[in-house]
Order: structure tokens, then C-alpha cells, then sequence
């Protein structure tokens, strides 16, 4: 075997261990039994929200995907499963036949007669193509975990319409977010959230967490990203102090490196959690999360020890899950 094919070959037997070298591309798909997708965006001049996810299980018998649809204020979740789901393992493509098509920027939805969402986007803010690790820090390069995560667009702009049941939305006023998960599955326990909505238009804020290992390796993990226009802070152990305590409808994480300080406080204001299914391994099987799609959550930024920000949006998304 010469050179080439042979390091193509170790590469793609390192990836399908769900962990990256440092400078791949997290977006192709490594293959894992678990492989989530998820694009939220945000109309914060009309108080809406709009949730797009696509999971897709590469299961031994037959692949399969998981499509959700979830929107605020009208409390509409729509979701469907189906066999054949595909994530590329060269492009940034993902199918779920007949319900989800992303391909080139363009993304499709359609869950029944009454919800079909269309629309083409064109990214502003990214992961920085000069950073070697993604999301996950020095765990992205750890093989054999059970869960990775990687926030890579911070905004984009959109053209396009989603008709959500008695409503058609223009798209073209909000700010994108989309993230990537992978592994063996999701984590026995899990906080997420992420917002846009604040009074600085190209502010981003996303956080994950989990109990992450196995056995009495299980240990707790979080790490936050925040993108103010051209800079991101991305804050992951162990490079990072990363504490997190969710509980009773509050979400406090906080991050700490030798520079910044970053503190998140969200509060689900009394709105009634969505319950979101959450594949499962086995096909078409389901567990659930507990998503506040427009909770509030106040930001505090640091640097050298001077505030630099501090704000809150009303559109928050926060979420808990157990398995």
C-alpha cells in the first residue's frame, strides 16, 4: 500500500474512534453510532425562535435518522424518524429521506403537510480555521469517548421561509447558530444551552456539559464558547476552569483561563420546558430532553480582570437531560 492510501486508511480508523487530528474537519461525519446536528435560529426583533435538528444512527442493520422541529412562541415541536439517514464522511452533507437535505448550504425540512422549512445559508461567523482543536479542546483528539461537541457557526445570513403549521416565518432576520455532536451516544446526564438575542447584535454564547466517561472514570465535564464579532473565547478543561451547577430551572457556568473571565446565569422565567426526543441507539427508540426555548441568560465577560460585557437575552435556549 502506498503512503497516501495508507495514511487515508489510519486517518479514517483514528476518526471512526469519534476523535480528530488536530486540523481536521469535525463536520464530516466520523461515522460514530451517534452523529447530531442541530441549526437554532433567532428572530430577536419578532421575540422568535426556530430549532432544526438531524441525528443520524449508523447502525450495524440499518442507518437511521431523527429529525425535530421545535418553535417559540407557539410551543410547536414536530419530529420523525426514518431509515436510510447519510452523513457524508468528504463534505459537510447530511440526508434523512423524504424529511431533511442539507447540501451546500442549503437546507430542507419537511415533517408532514404543515411544516417545511427552506433555506440557503451563507456563514459569517465560524470556528476559526486557525484553531487545530474544535470544541471539545484536548478531548477532541482523545479516542474511544462517549460524547464530543463542537459549536461551529456563530452567525450566517439566511434566505429562505419556514411554514410552521398556520404561519410562514421569513428567515432572513435571524442569527444562525449551529453545533455538531457525535459518539457512542449522549451522556447519562446533560445541561446544553445556547443564545443569541442580546443587545450586541454579533454576540454568541453556547454551553455543554455532561457526565462523561465510564464507571468510576465518569467524571463531569462543561465547556462554553463565546463569539463577540471576530473574537471567540472557547473555555474547556483542562485548559480552561470550567464549573458548572444546573438545577431547579437555573443554569450557572462559569469559565476561567489566565485572561478572561466568562459567567453565565440562566433562568428558565417560568416558561414550561418542551419535552425533545433524543435517539436512542437502538433504532427508533427514544429517550427525551427538557428544553426552555426562550429562558433568560445574563452574560458577564472579564479580561485582565475589566468587564468588557455584561447583558442578557430573553431567548435563550436551556436544556437538561437524563438517560
Amino acid at each position: 500500500m502506498s503512503g497516501a492510501p495508507f495514511l487515508s486508511v489510519l486517518r479514517d480508523r483514528w476518526r471512526a474512534t469519534g476523535a480528530d487530528l488536530p486540523g481536521g474537519n469535525p463536520l464530516l461525519s466520523h461515522r460514530a453510532p451517534m452523529e447530531g446536528y442541530l441549526w437554532r435560529f433567532t428572530d430577536q426583533a419578532r421575540g422568535r425562535v426556530l430549532v432544526v435538528a438531524c441525528g443520524v444512527n449508523d447502525h450495524p442493520d440499518q442507518p437511521w435518522g431523527t429529525v425535530v422541529v421545535a418553535a417559540h412562541p407557539d410551543r410547536l415541536m414536530r419530529s420523525a424518524s426514518v431509515d436510510g439517514a447519510h452523513a457524508s464522511t468528504t463534505g459537510y452533507e447530511i440526508s434523512a429521506p423524504p424529511v431533511f437535505s442539507l447540501s451546500k448550504g442549503l437546507l430542507h425540512a419537511r415533517l408532514g403537510e404543515d411544516i417545511d422549512i427552506r433555506c440557503s445559508l451563507d456563514p459569517v461567523h465560524t470556528w476559526p480555521q486557525r484553531r487545530l482543536l474544535h470544541g471539545s479542546g484536548v478531548f477532541s483528539v482523545v479516542p474511544g469517548l462517549n460524547h464530543y461537541w463542537h459549536p461551529h457557526l456563530f452567525d450566517a445570513r439566511v434566505t429562505g421561509t419556514a411554514r410552521l403549521a398556520q404561519e410562514t416565518w421569513n428567515l432572513s432576520d435571524c442569527h444562525v447558530y449551529a453545533e455538531k455532536s457525535w459518539g457512542r451516544g449522549f451522556p447519562r446526564a446533560w445541561w446544553w444551552g445556547q443564545a443569541h438575542g442580546f443587545d450586541r447584535p454579533d454576540l454568541c454564547v453556547a454551553f455543554a456539559g455532561g457526565l462523561l466517561g465510564r464507571g468510576r472514570a465518569t467524571v463531569n465535564v462543561s465547556g462554553l464558547t463565546l463569539n463577540m464579532g471576530s473574537r471567540m473565547l472557547s473555555l474547556v478543561p483542562p485548559t480552561a476552569l470550567v464549573r458548572a451547577r444546573v438545577r431547579d430551572g437555573s443554569w450557572r457556568i462559569s469559565g476561567r483561563t489566565p485572561r478572561y473571565e466568562v459567567d453565565l446565569i440562566g433562568d428558565a422565567a417560568g416558561s414550561q420546558a418542551l419535552p425533545l426526543p433524543v435517539p436512542l441507539l437502538q433504532p427508533h427508540h427514544f429517550g427525551h430532553s427538557l428544553q426552555h426555548l426562550a429562558g433568560q441568560l445574563r452574560v458577564r465577560v472579564r479580561r485582565d480582570g475589566k468587564e468588557i460585557y455584561t447583558g442578557s437575552s430573553a431567548l435563550a435556549a436551556l436544556e437538561t437531560g437524563t438517560l
